[in-house]
């Protein structure tokens, strides 16, 4: 399911660190009213082998904004629309009834009044493939470690050979933790309409980040495509990355 909220700054602008994924994380979080709920999902929660999976994703914001590169902030002006998805349809439900009960709220220290929130499922026609629109970056990465025995990470771009085998494999992980099968199709994913401009370098908790905005492409079954939809596509999806929109 997927959360659409709308919320509009009281004191007319919303400024943010320009890497604002920690802040949306944390907001997010202080948000459920389901405190075991909320406690599941930050500490324990789908494991699978060394991995644990959130099971949710968010976009960044849109709206009207003008980013002050030297301070390294952006700000947003009147109203801005922000969108969550998760395949634990509860904490859609809740965070729903959160934002529309309570209405107020604080974020990154300044008031925002939540002027609507919409709960909707996904409902598509089974087709070959379907085009999709990232609403926040696409990073997909491996962690080795070098002949010093550092660690070292390495992110995939749209355009390596391995990048869709990458993708999928990071889908049947969560795939497996969240259903305890294994998926019995294959999914893969090839970029339509990516540059260099739709390249993000941002960071999260002092980590950095490569990902990739921009247009692609999803062969999966439905049922599939549906589960990429609520957790998110790639890594990192509860974070702040790898959610997308199906186009047209």
């Amino acid at each position: 399911m997927r959360l659409t909220i709308r919320f509009r700054p009281k004191n007319g602008t919303l400024t943010l660190p320009i890497n604002y994924e920690e802040v949306l994380q944390g907001f997010l979080y202080r948000s459920i009213q389901d405190f075991d709920l909320a406690d599941f999902l930050h500490n324990i929660g789908y494991p699978k082998e060394k991995r644990r999976f959130k099971m949710f994703t968010f976009s960044r914001l849109y709206g009207t904004y003008h980013i002050h590169r030297h301070e390294k902030k952006i700000e947003f002006f009147d109203q801005v629309t922000w969108y969550v998805s998760s395949v634990v349809d509860s904490l859609i439900v809740d965070l729903g009834r959160s934002y529309m009960l309570q209405g107020q709220f604080t974020l990154y220290g300044q008031p925002i009044h939540i002027e609507e929130t919409i709960v909707k499922a996904l409902d598509i026609t089974a087709k070959r493939a379907y085009p999709i629109r990232m609403l926040s970056p696409l990073t997909i990465y491996s962690t080795y470690e070098n002949r010093y025995g550092d660690k070292r990470t390495h992110f995939f771009s749209p355009s390596d050979l391995v990048f869709s085998d990458m993708v999928e494999k990071n889908f049947c992980n969560k795939f497996e933790a969240y259903f305890q099968a294994q998926p019995t199709e294959r999914v893969t994913i090839k970029p339509i309409k990516v540059t260099e401009k739709d390249k993000v370098i941002t960071a999260f908790k002092g980590f950095r980040i490569n990902a990739w905005n921009g247009i692609y492409e999803i062969q999966a079954p439905s049922a599939y495509l549906k589960f990429m939809y609520d957790v998110g596509v790639g890594a990192k999806n509860s974070q702040g990355f790898g959610m997308f929109e199906i186009m047209e």
